[in-house]
């Protein structure tokens, strides 16, 4: 319904009553409890609804008696394994906020996201330990560190299966919270601009963010799901909670190995990708895809950045019996997909766009400058409102006041339109913030580490149109005056000092000088257009 230039989804739909977001995946997994649930295809191991939920509540106990307690904040960083989401809801059900750390994230990036929380707690895979030790250990907040996997890398680490302590599930109850509006994660993001801040999501965000998730599609025709997206993101892991949490088998790999993948979908009888827009491009362009049967997939999901439609319709090409390539539109900020198009018997898509608001959720479209709520097929920034939307930015009340409008909305630094229908299409990006493989980069950290070379006087990072992973950080650069350095000798540079996905992928571009506006801000739409013209 479009009324007032606001496009609505409908009334709210009904939240069944739990007392924690917890207690929702623990009441869930006790009704099929002896059926496979999850797999790890890397390893071949499988765990049931039982299991998983008797290894929750034996590590929750655990997590009690080394003194984890109500309002603690943990945090968890390691590639997805069996091991992440016991730990994360076994943390969440004593009480404890759970955040996320970016497996892939540097010595500072880690420093910084986890000074925004403090956690008491860091659970890490024997990976990133091995990497990221000695960095977690020098914050003096941290008191204990917990490995999920391997050989111990250190005597001041415990081992996650020496936390736990066995328990009756029956005599278990996860901790209560206070109206549901007690924070259960902090999940890091931009937003549209600057350096990472820690989104704030309620128990009630994500119980609403899950139950629309569920609208309109009947988990009863899908039997399995494979998944590669990364569960520190919110995108992975909440998607993954719910297929749990329908009794749908979720198959899931810790990265995208192409043969691998094929195999897997094709070993599992995989009938529901949720994919990126990489993995469509290489489902439509690899000649690999063919030398497998993929005939099982009847749909996919894709989500993190828009999609083209000469994508989608090669994509559909190697899946013979899938009946859409669907995407959906959400931000952190909102905890899960807020827009998306619509699945089953009421499956409506329309080719290069990203769908219909789900129900309890508004979206405008304003004028950049006047923030005037623009009308059907006028090109705006997308603003959401909703029962999913964050509670703000821990900590950093100035960057929520500017996340959100006076009425309430999001901002989402998209810009987009909606059509007669209210379908919604995202056609360009206002924000500053780089999308790499779904992974976001903020300009700011990166021109950070370039100012730090002596040649550089000043520079500007923006993302590059790529079809196949979304955007590549390409720098502008000036140089102090007499300065020489090569382009090569600069991305050396900064490789050493950037996280894979925050490289300079799209390159370094010298220029005279780099475009700000009266109060010094980057016109970062400027050099996009000078991007354009190269």
């Amino acid at each position: 319904m479009i009324e007032d230039n606001v496009v609505y989804g409908g009334p709210c739909v009904e939240v069944p009553v739990y007392s924690s977001f917890a207690t929702y995946v623990i009441e869930k997994l006790k009704e099929n409890p002896d059926r496979n649930i999850l797999i790890n295809a890397d390893t071949g191991h499988a765990m049931t609804s039982k299991a998983i939920l008797q290894e929750i509540v034996n590590v929750a106990v655990g997590l009690k008696q080394i003194g984890v307690e109500k309002g603690d904040i943990v945090a968890i960083s390691s590639e997805n394994r069996n091991e992440f989401i016991t730990a994360v809801i076994a943390a969440i059900s004593c009480g404890a906020t759970v955040t996320s750390i970016n497996v892939l994230s540097t010595k500072d990036e880690i420093i910084h996201v986890l000074s925004i929380s403090h956690p008491k707690i860091v659970f890490c895979s024997e990976a990133v330990l091995k990497q990221q030790l000695d960095t977690i250990k020098s914050l003096p907040e941290v008191k204990k560190i917990i490995q999920l996997n391997g050989e111990l890398v250190h005597d001041d680490v415990i081992l996650y299966k020496d936390v736990m302590i066995h328990t009756n599930v029956t005599e278990y109850t996860a901790e209560e919270v206070e109206d549901l509006t007690d924070v259960a994660l902090i999940m890091n993001s931009s937003g549209t601009t600057g350096l990472p801040k820690g989104v704030m999501l309620t128990h009630m965000n994500i119980l609403y963010g899950l139950k629309m998730f569920n609208n309109g599609r009947s988990c009863e025709s899908y039997s399995t799901v494979l998944t590669v997206a990364p569960w520190y993101h919110v995108y992975g892991f909440l998607t993954t909670i719910e297929f749990i949490a329908s009794n749908v088998l979720i198959v899931y790999l810790s990265g995208f190995n192409t043969k691998k993948y094929l195999s897997t979908i094709e070993e599992h009888r995989v009938d529901v990708l949720i994919a990126v827009p990489p993995i469509i491009v290489f489902l439509g362009k690899s000649p690999l895809v063919h030398e497998h049967d993929l005939s099982s997939v009847k749909m996919v999901w894709c989500a993190t950045a828009p999609l083209s439609a000469e994508t989608t319709k090669l994509a559909m090409k190697s899946l013979p019996n899938c009946k859409g390539i669907l995407q959906g539109y959400g931000m952190t900020e909102t905890t899960l997909t807020v827009i998306k198009d619509l699945d089953g018997s009421n499956c409506s898509q329309k080719t290069g766009g990203c769908g219909y608001p789900l129900p309890g959720i508004r979206v405008k479209v304003v004028d950049v400058e006047s923030r005037k709520k623009l009308g059907i097929n006028q090109n705006g920034e997308i603003c959401l409102k909703g029962p999913s939307n964050m509670k703000g930015y821990l900590g950093n009340e100035a960057a929520t006041r500017e996340a959100i409008d006076d009425e309430g909305y999001v901002k989402t630094g998209d810009i987009g339109y909606y059509d007669e229908d209210g379908y919604f299409f995202i056609v360009d990006r206002l924000k500053e913030i780089i999308k790499y493989k779904g992974h976001q980069v903020a300009p700011a950290i990166v021109e950070n580490v370039i100012l730090e070379h002596n040649a550089v006087a000043d520079c500007g990072v923006v993302g590059a149109p790529d079809e196949v992973a979304g955007e590549l950080p390409t720098a502008f650069v000036t140089l102090k005056t007499n300065a020489q350095v090569t382009k090569n000798e600069l991305l050396e540079f900064t490789n050493q000092r950037l996280s894979p996905i925050s490289r300079l992928r799209g390159g370094i571009i010298f220029i005279d000088k780099i475009p700000r506006n009266g109060s010094g801000k980057i016109m970062r739409r400027e050099l996009k257009l000078i991007l354009g013209k190269l």
